[in-house]
């Protein structure tokens, strides 16, 4: 018995804003935690790790001295938040844009997205970056409603091996 159900409901234009979607919260994730390792602008920009520490260092110091966070939030643990985003943003990005278990590594940049917006938005006068963040929830939120149809991702590819394997085992 072949499963001819599989194809006929599977919709490309689903598919393809899931993947639209995905890479852009991968693009917009990655180039986040890159932009911590920047120093300078075009021709002139460096990637370092000693750019990444004086990034993140200010970072803490803007988050601790100019917003309310140090109110409920150990300095300490401010400064471990700031010195880990980078690599944090870095990692999620690529988990998303590969697509291997998608839905928890659309959890994880949605709430990635979340805590960035929460930084931004515990600073005085910083609500275009806080409006663009939402953008990234939101559109991380479409990607994460289209994830059934996400064919075009690991979890996609994996979810089709194991289609072929069930209908040749209940053929066999």
């Amino acid at each position: 018995m072949s499963d001819t159900n599989s194809s006929c409901c599977s919709r490309l234009d689903l598919a393809f804003a899931n993947l639209i979607t995905r890479l852009w919260v991968a693009l917009r994730l990655g180039m986040a935690g890159v932009d911590k390792f920047r120093s300078g602008d075009g021709a002139a920009a460096t990637f370092n790790s000693v750019n990444y520490e004086t990034k993140t260092g200010l970072i803490a110091k803007l988050m601790t001295e100019n917003s309310m966070l140090p109110a409920f939030l150990p300095a300490s643990a401010i400064d471990a938040y700031a010195h880990s985003i980078g690599y944090i943003l870095l990692a999620v990005g690529l988990w998303v844009a590969v697509g291997l278990l998608s839905e928890f590594a659309l959890l994880a940049a949605g709430l990635s997205f979340l805590s960035l917006g929460f930084g931004l938005a515990a600073l005085p006068d910083d609500l275009e970056l806080t409006a663009n963040i939402g953008v990234g929830i939101l559109l991380t939120a479409f990607a994460l409603y289209t994830n059934r149809s996400g064919y075009l991702s690991v979890d996609g590819l994996l979810g089709r091996m194991r289609s072929k394997k069930k209908v040749i085992i209940t053929e066999g």
